[in-house]
C-alpha cells in the first residue's frame, strides 16, 4: 500500500481475516514503518486473507468524523456473514442507491456498494449473484477488492472497466492491486488484468474467475494515465511513463506551427515531466525545470476548495523566475 499511497492521502485501512474480519483505519497517509503503528497492535491483524485501501474523499462528508467512519476497507455485519470492501471509484446514482437501501446521504457511495452486496450475499449465498446484482443496479467506475468471513478473497471491476486492477500471484500468494508497482514491490509476477465485468474469487487456494456481466467495450479513465498512476506501473503491458511521453510527442506533432514559435518547454506539475520530455524530443526544445515542488507538502490542490487551493500552491510550487524571465 505504500506504493500507491499517492492514490490517496486522506486516509488508510486494512483487514483481515482470521475466523472473524479484524479492521484497522486511521486518517492520513500510511506510517513509513511498522513502529508508527504504536497505538494499534499489529498483531491483530492476523490471518491468511487481507485486503488494504488508500482514500481521497469523492462521496460522502468532508468534516473529520466523516472520513473516520468513511475510512476504507468498510466492515459491514449482516444476519449470516460479515464482509470487508476496498473500493476505489465513484458511483454516478449514489443518492438513488442509498434511498434504496435506506442509507443516510452523508454516507459515503462505498457504504452503499457494501451494503447491496452484504445483504444480496445473505439472501441468496452466491457471490456471484451478488456482484451482478451490484453491476445491475449501481451506475459508476469502480474496482473492488473484498473478503467475506466464509475464506472468500474477491474481485471484480465496473462493466466498462473504468478502473485499474490487476492480478499476480507468487509461490501461492494471490495477490489483486490498483497499479501493477503494489504488485512489483512484493516481488509478485503481474499476470493479468481482470477483464470489465468479471469476478475473480480465491478460496482455500482455489483460483475462480467468472464474466458476471457481458462487456461490450473498454472505457479506461484517461485520467489514470494522463495523472493518477504511477509512471512505472503498467496498464494494457504498456508502462504509463510510455503513454505520457507519447503524449508529449503526438501534442508536437499535432501543434507543429505553435511549437516552433516556443522558446522553452516547463512541465508543471512534476507528472507533465514525461508529456515534456516527449514534446523536447519532437520538436528539439529546451527543457527546462524552472519549477520546483516541495516534496513534503502532501496536500492535493485539485482536491481542495478554492482558498485551500491557492494556499497549497503558494507552499508547494516556487519558480525558478530567472531561468524564464522574458
Amino acid at each position: 500500500m505504500l506504493a500507491q499511497n499517492h492514490r490517496g492521502h486522506q486516509s488508510h485501512g486494512f483487514a483481515t481475516l482470521n475466523k472473524i474480519i479484524n479492521h484497522y483505519t486511521q486518517i492520513g497517509l500510511i506510517p513509513p514503518n511498522s513502529g508508527e503503528f504504536e497505538n494499534f497492535s499489529l498483531h491483530k491483524l492476523d490471518g491468511k486473507i487481507g485486503i488494504g485501501n488508500v482514500r481521497y474523499v469523492t462521496s460522502g462528508s468532508l468534516d473529520l468524523e466523516a472520513k473516520q467512519r468513511d475510512a476504507m476497507p468498510i466492515v459491514l455485519e449482516g444476519k449470516k456473514h460479515s464482509i470487508a470492501i476496498s473500493f476505489n471509484g465513484n458511483i454516478v446514482n449514489v443518492r438513488e442507491s442509498q434511498n434504496q437501501l435506506g442509507l443516510a446521504a452523508n454516507f459515503s457511495d462505498t457504504h452503499a456498494l457494501t451494503t447491496l452486496l452484504l445483504r444480496k450475499f445473505d439472501e441468496t449465498n452466491s457471490l456471484e449473484e451478488s456482484v451482478q446484482a451490484c453491476m445491475n443496479l449501481v451506475d459508476g467506475a469502480y474496482s473492488v477488492t473484498g473478503i467475506i468471513d466464509d475464506g472468500t478473497l474477491f474481485a471484480f471491476k465496473d462493466p466498462i472497466g473504468i478502473k485499474p486492477l490487476c492480478y499476480g500471484k507468487k509461490e501461492g500468494v494471490h495477490a489483486f492491486s490498483s497499479e501493477s508497482v503494489g504488485l512489483d514491490i512484493n516481488g509478485i509476477a503481474f499476470d493479468h488484468e481482470p477483464q470489465p465485468g468479471e469476478l475473480i474469487c480465491i478460496k482455500d487456494q482455489k483460483y475462480f474467475r467468472k464474466q458476471v456481466i457481458p462487456w461490450r467495450k473498454k472505457a479506461f479513465c484517461a485520467f489514470e494515465f494522463a495523472y493518477f498512476m504511477r509512471p512505472d506501473s503498467r496498464i494494457d503491458k504498456k508502462f504509463v511513463y510510455n503513454a505520457r511521453k507519447d503524449f508529449g510527442v503526438t501534442l508536437a506533432q499535432q501543434y507543429k506551427e505553435k511549437a516552433q514559435r516556443c522558446d522553452v518547454i516547463l512541465s508543471l506539475p512534476e507528472k507533465a515531466d514525461d508529456a515534456a520530455y516527449g514534446f523536447h524530443e519532437e520538436t528539439g526544445l529546451p527543457w527546462e525545470r524552472a519549477t520546483r515542488r516541495h516534496r513534503y507538502v502532501t496536500q492535493r490542490a485539485f482536491i481542495s476548495d478554492s482558498q485551500d487551493r491557492q494556499n497549497i500552491i503558494f507552499r508547494k510550487l516556487n519558480i525558478l523566475q530567472p531561468m524564464i524571465e522574458g
